[in-house]
């Protein structure tokens, strides 16, 4: 285990020490002082929200039941659990389907 702490350059060197591959401290939004900007960091957040805001709508909520939900624990509770789990399901499924060919179109 790595004990100590050192700014994150190359997540695959924890890796290698036994840890778990971790880019968060890396991305961010382009034009960030981020190490590897994303040109689209926030869009999956404001997909999520706004499928479960919408389905919360077509379930009979009113907006300000909605904003109360987003903005409660409750969000954050679920990202802490069953949300998270699928979310992190979905991206590594996703992944499998890119391939280094793709790294040419990465302009």
């Amino acid at each position: 285990m790595i004990t100590e702490l050192k700014p994150i350059t190359a997540p695959s060197e924890y890796v290698a020490a036994g840890e778990p591959y971790d880019c968060t401290g890396l991305i961010g939004e382009l034009g960030s002082d981020a190490q590897w900007p994303m040109y689209s960091y926030s869009r999956p957040g404001s997909i999520v929200w706004n499928a479960i805001a919408s389905t919360l709508n077509k379930e009979g909520w009113t907006d300000e039941e909605i904003e109360t939900w987003l903005a409660s624990k409750n969000a954050r509770w679920a990202l802490d659990g069953e949300l998270g789990d699928a979310l992190n399901v979905a991206g590594q499924e996703f992944a499998k389907s890119i391939t280094k060919s793709q790294l040419d179109d990465c302009d």
